[in-house]
Parts: C-alpha cells; sequence; structure tokens
C-alpha cells in the first residue's frame, strides 16, 4: 500500500469526489459531489489505514484541489520524484503538464537547469524563441512548484 508522501501524476482523465465540508455545522457534515480530474492533475496517496483493500488501486486526494477524493487504478497514475512534482507544479496548464511528464527529455532538461544555463524562451506574442540565460530558480510567492527566471539576451 502507498504512503501519504507518495505523488502521482494522472495518466487518464476520471471523475472523482469533492468533498465540501459545512462551515456552518463546523465541518462535521460533508457534501460529496462528482468532479472531473483530467490527466496531468497531481495526486497524493493517502495514509496507509485508508488505501483500499483491493492492491490494483490507489486512494489520493489532489495536492492543488485538496478537496478532491479519488480511489484510481495503479495503471491510471505514475509516482514522481520530489523533483520532477515541484517541476511539474509550475506548469499550471493539466495538458501542458501531462505533455511534458510524457516528453521526458523536457523533465530531464528541467532537472539538469541551474543558474547561469544558457536557455531559449518562448515569449508571448512574439513568433520566434529568444535565447537567454537563467538567473533564478525556485519558489514563487502565492505558487506551488519550482520556476524558472531567465534573462532575455536581445
Amino acid at each position: 500500500m502507498e504512503e501519504s508522501s507518495i505523488k502521482y501524476i494522472l495518466l487518464r482523465d476520471h471523475v472523482a469526489r469533492e468533498v465540501e465540508h459545512n462551515m456552518f455545522t463546523l465541518g462535521l457534515t460533508a457534501k460529496s459531489t462528482p468532479a472531473p480530474v483530467l490527466r496531468g492533475e497531481l495526486l497524493e496517496g493517502v495514509r496507509k489505514a485508508n488505501q483500499p483493500m483491493n492492491s490494483t488501486k490507489v486512494a489520493v486526494v489532489g495536492i492543488e484541489r485538496k478537496s478532491l477524493r479519488l480511489e484510481c487504478p495503479v495503471d491510471d497514475i505514475s509516482r514522481l520524484s520530489k523533483e520532477e512534482t515541484d517541476l511539474l507544479l509550475a506548469i499550471t496548464s493539466y495538458e501542458a503538464r501531462y505533455q511534458t511528464y510524457m516528453e521526458r527529455k523536457r523533465l530531464a532538461f528541467g532537472r539538469q537547469l541551474s543558474l547561469g544555463s544558457d536557455v531559449f524562451v518562448e515569449v508571448e506574442g512574439i513568433s520566434k524563441v529568444l535565447p537567454g540565460i537563467v538567473r533564478y530558480i525556485g519558489v514563487l510567492p502565492q505558487s506551488q512548484g519550482t520556476w524558472f527566471g531567465a534573462e532575455l539576451i536581445v
């Protein structure tokens, strides 16, 4: 069975339960509604005691959407390292996140970047990629994941 610190990426779309707690009853009552969960969503395994008896499924919750609860077939998720999780969290589009994960070269490239690395940057509204130098690697306020800041060389 899986432990709560294990992170996953969803490889196929699913429908999960979204649990909403009632504020007027001090959170003692909860309403569960179906919620779509798209491939590329990042998930975290729940405690071993809360895992299903069926070893072909893993109980997970959303990392970004904490109210999501899902029992997922093991073939529909892939385990992530902490570094992979942090890199993928910075990609806000589920589909772009999924594509980045599936194209392993892009994740490997992100892992090997360091301050001073030469990069090419796609800038919204400009049709060509621009050369740049990585000047920042880390977290941003109000954001999860590992972000990169590049100085453009123009």
